[in-house]
């Protein structure tokens, strides 16, 4: 089932999602809003699983994320050691 809703858009936004259409990544205008809602709820639900596994929720900061996501791809060992040290 469907709903039909009016919305406004900055130009901006509008235009981008137009030149995506006309690129062929997204079927129609509407088809490109449903994705990035769909991406948006996908991540509001990862950050909800972040917060249940590690007792706080992620940083909704692009700068934080960035550096999580660097210190999320290190080896085991360099967390080990970095371990180590925090705990002398």
């Amino acid at each position: 089932m469907t709903e039909k809703r009016a919305i406004s858009l900055p130009d901006e936004d509008a235009a981008w999602l137009d030149e995506k259409v006309r690129a062929g990544e997204v079927q129609s205008f509407s088809a490109g809003l449903a994705e990035l809602i769909a991406a948006a709820r996908r991540r509001e639900a990862w950050l909800t699983r972040e917060a249940e596994a590690f007792g706080e929720p992620m940083p909704d900061d692009p700068d934080r994320e960035n550096y999580w996501a660097a210190r999320l791809r290190r080896s085991t060992a360099e967390v080990l050691s970095d371990n180590a040290h925090d705990a002398t």
